[in-house]
């Protein structure tokens, strides 16, 4: 697993040349929300207002908790998070003019999209407060320095603050948006060469102007999520771990060590999701906890290559995309699923 978290950046790469290939080709996947290559999707806190975004830039939102979507754009969007109320939104993606790499918000809940003046940068991973004013968005610079840039107006301006290197892959921001969490950092090999062991976790406390890295081991972290007030934290990578203190302290729960690519968290912390890729031919599992991950169920949800998921505040409205990109580079039949029951019983939507 220890090259787990390199894969994830990997595949936004590959998914960026298909982005910009698809739209010089004008290839559209289709109105239909159905069988697509899915990589990220977002939630409102009461779970009803969606947005899923797929391979080729095709952008989806649903108002009914996923009975129905409409396509928006296809803007070239890579991945997307939400304000509470569905309504602010912020995704990074490409330009399928230029080419570039950049940020983008909705203040419509996605039916209209604005690229705002935020870098031009690799762009990793964004995270939002709950009312959709303070951002943070984090990537690489041109000379592959990490980079990490704030804002307080809902993305009208930025700032750049300090990033630990090589960079910030994933995020996770309390509904104030002052307190931070985020895996990635730190260099693989100490001075002297040796091999230190992978990824850290690091949390901020003045939304992400300073970052501090935690005593969380160096492991191949990928995803983390975040109670409302930020004391209540979840990590994976090898293994799901949970903090009760803000990230001053770590413990491993009883989770088993697989490929975990999204968790996501009630607003309390208590009812936590984690979703996994597919390895060769095993597909991912979902996996739920009720009690803030001391105890985790394998779920009844299907074996899928697993990308990302959601949770409503209460954690009982949940959402999970798969993808199935094959080695031709073609999507060839994700789907969304959705449960409204903590992940008790999922059902397919698109």
């Amino acid at each position: 697993m220890a090259n787990h978290v390199r894969s994830v950046l990997v595949r936004l790469a590959v998914l960026s040349v298909l982005v910009v290939t698809a739209a010089a080709t004008g290839c559209d996947s289709g109105s239909s929300a159905g069988s697509m290559d899915w990589q990220s999707v977002a939630s409102s806190s009461d779970g009803t207002k969606l947005v899923a975004v797929a391979t080729f830039g095709n952008v989806y939102t649903s108002t009914d908790s996923g009975a129905s979507w409409t396509q928006r754009i296809q803007q070239g969007l890579v991945g997307v998070v939400s304000s509470a109320d569905g309504m602010k939104l912020v995704g990074a993606g490409i330009d399928v003019h230029s080419g570039g790499f950049f940020i983008y918000t909705s203040s419509d809940s996605g039916a209209t999209w604005t690229q705002t003046t935020a870098p031009q940068q690799s762009w990793h991973a964004l995270a939002s407060s709950a009312d959709g004013t303070k951002l943070v968005a984090t990537g690489l610079d041109s000379a592959g320095n990490g980079c990490t840039y704030t804002s307080s107006d809902s993305g009208a301006t930025w700032t750049q603050a300090t990033a630990p290197q090589p960079g910030l892959w994933i995020l996770a921001s309390s509904a104030d948006g002052t307190k931070l969490v985020a895996s990635g950092g730190g260099p693989d090999t100490d001075a002297g060469g040796a091999y230190t062991g992978g990824a850290c976790i690091y949390t901020s406390a003045d939304s992400g102007a300073i970052w501090t890295q935690t005593t969380a081991p160096r492991l191949s972290w990928a995803p983390v999520a975040s109670s409302a007030d930020g004391t209540k934290l979840v990590a994976a990578g090898q293994g799901i771990y949970t903090s009760a203190d803000s990230g001053a302290t770590w413990t491993q729960t009883t989770a088993p060590d697989l490929f975990w690519q999204s968790v996501a968290s009630s607003s309390d912390g208590t009812n936590l999701v984690a979703v996994s890729i597919k390895i060769g031919a095993s597909g991912g599992l979902i996996y739920t906890s009720s009690n803030s991950g001391a105890t985790w169920t394998q779920t009844t949800a299907p074996r899928q290559d697993w990308q990302e998921v959601a949770s409503s505040s209460d954690g009982t409205k949940l959402v999970a995309v798969s993808s199935n990109l094959v080695a031709t580079g073609h999507p060839v039949g994700g789907f969304i699923y959705t449960s409204s029951d903590s992940g008790a019983t999922w059902t397919p939507r698109k």
